[in-house]
């Protein structure tokens, strides 16, 4: 039976061997996210990344507005904590607000915002409220852990970081035009890669209410104003972010309506995750999440950091991927 397109993309370690793993078949190009340090120069990076994916694509993640933690300070006195977390953009947000870390997992409120990107956060000693400092063996927080406020004030000043601009200027050195832009909300978005590299292929991630509404109000124009560019520009279900973002209910409505502005679009985050650890069997809910996005019309999934960090787990998650490709394709025929 002739397979109906669909494809996976993978996460990669910019410094890691991947060649095994993205010769698979159904594995149409690898994602490098940018967020790790690299011991090369990132002309250097890039070619190597370049050579291992062959004649697949590799796509560079740039961060874009996605708030950062850059630095991390606690002073410990008697009877409290004040946590000072410096993110990676300057902001504007009305306080006291929310702010989430670890994908959810640690929530605090804000007090108030100093200097433009400082959080100040107050907690107990007593660990019942703030952030608890982490026990033996934990990490906590830390530098380069994202940042999710959701407070409908927020405004996050400027796009491209300075390190992105470095990643599109040594990917024009090398022939590479191949970028993952996070949290696109406006039209502005796309223009400023546009303008640093005008051959530039990009895949919009759609991690906000405000991304939502580009993807349906703007989006449809733009790629029918500028018809040589419609081939070039796709949207990513990026529901890492786009969970936290929206009310729970809210993210299969949010999905259904990326696709059906996009066919090409990618469905993305909290995919297949059970493979993150070996296990000798995934997930019930792994399963049904994948095929649900099938059967909403993706054909193009990618899977993330943690399911990606062993090559054991990406294979394994690959080898199970066929499988359940194979099904639908079976089910759908």
């Amino acid at each position: 039976m002739a397979r109906k397109n669909i494809r996976l993309m993978l996460t990669v370690p910019a410094h890691s061997d991947f060649e095994q793993v993205i010769d698979d078949p159904i594995v149409e190009g690898a994602r490098i996210n940018t967020t790790i340090p690299v011991k090369l120069t990132l002309e250097e990076t890039l070619s190597s990344i370049k050579d291992k994916t062959g004649k697949k694509d590799a796509w560079i993640d740039l961060k874009c507005r996605q708030l950062r933690i850059a630095k991390y300070n606690v002073d410990i006195l008697q009877d409290r904590e004040i946590h000072c977390i410096e993110l990676s953009h300057n902001i504007k947000v009305n306080t006291p607000t929310e702010v989430l870390f670890d994908n959810g997992n640690v929530s605090a409120v804000v007090d108030k915002v100093i200097d433009n990107n400082k959080l100040i956060i107050p907690s107990s000693i007593e660990r019942r409220k703030g952030i608890p400092l982490p026990s033996d063996g934990e990490i906590g927080l830390r530098i380069g852990m994202s940042a999710t406020i959701l407070d409908p004030s927020l405004i996050v000043e400027g796009y491209l970081t300075e390190r992105d601009k470095e990643y599109v200027k040594s990917a024009k050195k090398i022939g590479l035009h191949n970028y993952m832009l996070s949290f696109v909300e406006q039209e502005q978005d796309i223009a400023d890669l546009l303008a640093l590299d005008e051959e530039a292929k990009i895949i919009a991630k759609i991690e906000s209410q405000r991304g939502l509404d580009f993807a349906s109000n703007v989006f449809p124009k733009y790629r029918k104003i500028f018809s040589p560019l419609h081939k070039r520009i796709h949207l990513m279900a990026a529901r890492g972010d786009l969970y936290l973002q929206l009310e729970p209910d809210k993210i299969i409505d949010a999905c259904q309506k990326i696709i059906e502005n996009d066919s090409g679009a990618i469905f993305a985050s909290r995919i297949l995750e059970s493979f993150a650890d070996p296990v000798e069997r995934p997930k019930c809910n792994d399963i049904f999440d994948v095929y649900a996005g099938m059967l909403m019309g993706y054909k193009r999934f990618m899977i993330g950091d943690d399911v990606c960090r062993r090559k054991d787990s990406i294979r394994s998650a690959i080898g199970f991927f066929n499988v359940l490709s194979n099904k639908y394709e079976e089910l759908t025929a």
